[in-house]
């Protein structure tokens, strides 16, 4: 079921969609998600890799991910929250990681919402997408202000849907032309419960926060 994490009344919820269909990403009027699962999924492999890029200092890159899929086979594909680089790094990497997150484009672009630089909605973003980037942002810098370890998961869960985006792509490239549809919506899928039980434990955290 969906994960979506919601501020009502100045409390965060954590709430579970009734439809088990992850083909489409739909919210309560009044909750705003840590990411959109659908829009997210739509970013480009190279794009991805330059935001996983900033995010663990330059320790995961889309070579160590396709390589790390090719020596794990399966059991890497199946992973919902694999181990990253950044919980190699020092505290002032995830506090530099964390603020590309909450000042920098990265979690806009989890939304699918187009900078104009400062903050300017482009016309060819929603405003409810631009809204939802902006609580998600301000959600964590709360959350941040009770536990500094919510900056480290932070900045691991988004690591993370990142690494899931650039194994979409790969997983994509693999499939042939014949069995192009079927195959395709099957590895969308799976990716789209990957992003919603990687988004789990951050979106638990910022409850108890609260």
């Amino acid at each position: 079921m969906p994960l979506q994490t919601m501020v009502q009344q100045h409390e965060v919820e954590v709430a579970y969609s009734d439809d088990d269909s992850l083909g489409s990403s739909v919210f309560d009027t009044n909750a705003f998600p840590l990411v959109d699962a659908d829009t997210a999924l739509e970013i480009t492999k190279d794009v991805a890799e330059g935001y996983i890029i900033l995010l663990s200092g330059g320790n995961i890159t889309s070579q160590t991910i396709k390589n790390r899929k090719l020596e794990q086979g399966k059991k890497a594909s199946k992973s919902s929250f694999a181990p990253t680089a950044i919980s190699l790094v020092d505290s002032n990497s995830i506090n530099f990681a964390f603020a590309a997150l909450t000042d920098g484009n990265v979690i806009e672009a989890a939304f699918g919402v187009e900078s104009n630089g400062g903050l300017k909605r482009s016309r060819n973003t929603s405003e409810t997408a631009y809204n939802n980037a902006r609580n998600a942002k301000q959600a964590l810098m709360d959350a941040c202000m009770s536990s500094e370890s919510i900056k480290k998961l932070a900045v691991e869960t988004y690591i993370r849907l990142f690494e899931i985006i650039i194994e979409l792509h790969i997983d994509l490239e693999t499939i042939g032309f014949i069995t192009w549809c079927m195959k395709h919506q099957k590895i969308q899928s799976t990716a789209l419960k990957k992003v919603y039980k990687a988004f789990s434990p951050l979106s638990e955290a910022i409850a108890s926060s609260i």
